[in-house]
């Protein structure tokens, strides 16, 4: 294996010199005709199949090169937010053999200059976003470890690894016949070493039992143990809940959850244990020459904050649970004016949402998206109980297969009970508008991606 090693590795050096030689000494037609061959040679190291040993892994570049662009005018006397930024993600995946490989993604976030080197909107430089371990046993069970993207299976809307809620943990994928035993433990935060109290420790088990034709059915425990906002003592909070994803024929596909919670009142600052439920609901299918979308949503809440929570409102972050671009967000609205929008149980206060989404081809390489919502019901004492209400119109403009450009439009209607996602929920929730605040807000948007 050494030998094949370095018999491939001195075949490029030397084809490499030659190409050098006859860059200078031979005619143009020449050297392009090197260049090519040694092109040629490249890719066919790189196309042929690996020897699946450590010494020579399968490599892939899987990448995410997006620049956001925007105008949002918040009606709030302030001068319109208008920015321009840069997200790239960049990934270098190993595969070793067929039971190990390796994941790791840089990403450099939110970057609105650059004069001399990029930094985020936070002065932070290229950070590392996942860095995983993958191994799977002659058994089948499949680990991971490291900076781990967590797996979800109740639509964004408890937690997503899409919006980077990947801590360090280890995550297990384990068969059990047909059905598939899925756990982790992920430290959210460390804290100080020997001091219990300040860790944040997620905890999670996944039960999921396939029916018939690729329907299936997942029961899930969660808890997380972590200190109260003053830092004097820690405190328990649990989900429990049933999902399901089935198709009903015709193109027609169901799938929902039904959850409920209970929260230590120390956590929240509360005069008593938050505790509540949730489900959303959501039927996808064929309409015309496009595709529709209905979902519908519940969350009990309380004027305190202490109704339905998921671990999202306590970890500050969010996923894309919804349908529409100011009060849920999209992918394109994903960026500096995303501040409004809220999770399923708004903090804690409640929510009940009814969604509609419609995407339609408009031409070969352009698709159209047109998203609606009313959001409302919720408890928050001395406020209005409607959050409001939000249009999103869209086209998709596909460059090539890896590049596209989004531009759309965006408008709603805010109350004053808006509690983003960024607030929180440790020591009390706070919202995005002083009581009595009502606000009209107006995006131009558009982003340009390449995904690979």
């Amino acid at each position: 294996m050494y030998k094949n090693k370095k018999s491939i590795a001195t075949k490029l050096i030397t084809t490499s010199i030659t190409a050098a030689i006859y860059s200078s000494a031979a005619s143009a037609d020449i050297n392009s005709d090197r260049i090519n061959d040694l092109q040629r040679q490249i890719d066919e190291l790189r196309s042929s199949p690996s020897k699946n040993t450590a010494g020579s892994p399968q490599v892939s570049f899987p990448g995410q090169y997006r620049v956001n662009f925007y105008s949002a005018d918040n009606d709030d006397g302030n001068n319109n937010q208008t920015a321009a930024r840069v997200r790239i993600r960049q990934s270098i995946d190993l595969k070793f053999d067929k039971q190990f490989k390796t994941h790791l993604q840089f990403q450099l976030n939110h970057t609105p200059s650059n004069v001399t080197a990029a930094g985020d909107k936070d002065g932070n430089d290229v950070r590392v976003r996942h860095a995983v371990m993958e191994f799977i046993s002659k058994n089948g069970t499949r680990t991971r470890a490291g900076i781990v993207p967590l797996t979800g299976y109740y639509n964004d809307a408890m937690y997503s690894q899409d919006w980077a809620y990947n801590p360090v943990a280890v995550e297990v994928f384990s068969p059990l016949g047909k059905n598939t035993l899925h756990a982790f433990a992920a430290n959210l935060n460390e804290g100080i070493e020997n001091n219990k109290i300040d860790d944040s420790v997620h905890y999670q088990v996944d039960f999921v039992m396939p029916v018939t034709g690729g329907d299936q059915l997942i029961y899930s425990m969660t808890g997380i143990n972590m200190q109260n906002a003053a830092g004097t003592q820690d405190g328990w909070h649990y989900n429990y809940g049933i999902a399901g994803k089935f198709g009903l024929g015709s193109g027609m596909k169901f799938n929902g959850f039904l959850m409920v919670s209970s929260t230590d009142a120390a956590l929240l600052g509360s005069a008593s244990d938050a505790s509540g439920y949730a489900t959303r609901l959501e039927l996808n299918g064929q309409l015309g020459n496009g595709h529709f979308g209905l979902l519908g949503s519940y969350a009990s809440g309380e004027d305190d904050g202490s109704g339905f929570l998921m671990p999202m409102a306590f970890a500050k972050t969010y996923g894309y649970w919804g349908y529409t671009g100011i009060l849920t967000v999209q992918g394109p609205t994903d960026t500096g004016f995303d501040g409004d929008g809220v999770n399923i149980s708004n903090n804690g206060y409640g929510l009940t949402s009814f969604q509609f989404k419609y995407t339609m081809p408009l031409t070969d390489n352009l698709d159209g998206h047109f998203a609606a919502g009313w959001y409302g019901n919720t408890q928050a004492a001395g406020r209005n109980n409607q959050l409001g209400t939000d249009l999103l119109a869209m086209g998709s403009y596909h460059l090539s297969q890896n590049l596209s450009l989004d531009m759309g439009a965006a408008y709603a209607q805010l109350k004053d009970s808006v509690s983003g996602y960024w607030q929180g929920v440790q020591g009390g929730a706070g919202f995005n508008q002083a009581a009595g605040e009502n606000r009209s807000k107006f995006v131009l948007f558009g982003r340009l991606q390449a995904a690979f």
